[in-house]
């Protein structure tokens, strides 16, 4: 199952892009993958699944044209996650300019 989200980011703001999703919560063993691309450089990115920390807090992210999607397999991060894991994606903006981020969240079941 492949699902994209297309967040706007505000100018120095922050957003979960998949808080409140139905697929934040994963429901059966699966391998995740996600992918972010952000339209200009300034976007850092953190990303959890469950317990596993997959990409550390404010890393950069990859920088695409506007609502270009991450480029699989270049743009993404995998790890295999369990029923009731919490899939956490962090963006926040240093640039002082609203951005848009797109997400790739790919789930594949064990």
């Amino acid at each position: 199952m492949i699902i994209n989200v297309r967040t706007p980011l505000a100018a120095s703001g922050v957003a979960q892009p998949l808080s409140g999703s139905i697929y934040e919560f994963v429901t059966e063993p699966s391998l995740i993958e996600i992918g972010i691309a952000a339209d200009a450089t300034g976007v850092l990115a953190a990303i959890n699944s469950g317990p596993d920390t997959i990409l550390e807090a404010d890393s950069p992210v990859s920088v695409k044209l506007i609502n270009v999607l991450p480029v699989y397999p270049d743009d993404f991060f995998s790890d295999e996650a369990m029923p009731n894991d919490r899939l956490s994606v962090k963006l926040r903006d240093t640039s002082g300019a609203p951005r848009v981020v797109m997400t790739q969240l790919r789930i594949t079941p064990l």
